[in-house]
């Protein structure tokens, strides 16, 4: 569904853009596919990073978020750290989620921001046995959401919230839910070869471990034109909710 044409009389002005806020919770997060459907959907994506590259190592930052009413959608990403190094924004994210989602403002939450929106709705999270890394197909319950298979990384999984409509699941649980205009993901529809390798930068790993060159092999197996497809149905599914 893109965008129609845009019609207007002589000195009337053009309508705005939607304006999309993204949460990027460390330096090297990025929207990847995500980002580039938003665009082609005609919303003016401005991301902003929680905890600056000096302070990955110590990322319990004093941050604040801003009015979430200054905004026309919202999409939360992922986190590489334990809770508990993050205890003093991770509440506030959640309480300025909660307060987005009660004034209907769309929210799109991936992987950890998946499971903020879920706990700011009345879910909750559970800690997985061993974390789940890699390419992976999932059960959709809902005819919009492709099967996969879609990246994950992810040591904690989201619980959905009471009410919500299920739309994917996995042997590990919930993959998507919906709640109003929010829509929640425990995958990551926005990865790219390029972001992977951001996320394996940041967090100072070798390249040469054999996990992560199956990892980096798997991924840019990939097809390109499928991934793209993917987020854009994600993208859509979103938007017409909202």
């Amino acid at each position: 569904m893109k965008p129609a044409a845009l019609e207007r009389t002589p000195g009337a002005a053009l309508p705005l853009s939607p304006r999309t806020l993204a949460i990027g919770h460390d330096h090297v997060a990025s929207l990847g596919w995500v980002g580039d459907a938003l665009e082609e959907f005609g919303h003016h994506v401005t991301m902003i990073h929680v905890v600056p590259e000096s302070r990955f190592d110590h990322p319990n930052v004093d941050f604040e978020f801003p009015d979430p009413s200054d905004w026309d959608a919202i999409v939360t990403t992922g986190a590489p750290w334990p809770r508990e190094l993050i205890a003093t924004w991770l509440p506030r994210e959640i309480s300025f989620l909660r307060r987005a989602h009660d004034l209907g403002i769309p929210i799109l939450g991936i992987c950890f921001g998946g499971q903020l929106l879920a706990e700011a709705l009345g879910g909750s999270v559970r800690h997985l046995e061993s974390p789940r890394i890699g390419w992976s197909g999932i059960y959709p319950s809902h005819p919009r959401i492709p099967g996969g298979p879609w990246f994950h990384w992810n040591s904690d999984q989201m619980e959905s919230p009471p009410g919500a409509e299920i739309l994917a699941t996995s042997s590990s649980g919930c993959e998507a839910f919906a709640c109003g205009t929010s829509l929640g993901l425990q995958f990551h529809p926005e990865m790219t070869t390029e972001l992977l390798d951001d996320w394996l930068a940041a967090q100072g790993v070798d390249h040469e471990e054999p996990w992560v060159r199956r990892l980096r092999e798997q991924t840019g197996m990939q097809d390109r034109s499928r991934l793209r497809q993917q987020a854009a149905d994600i993208v859509r599914l979103f938007l017409d909710r909202a």
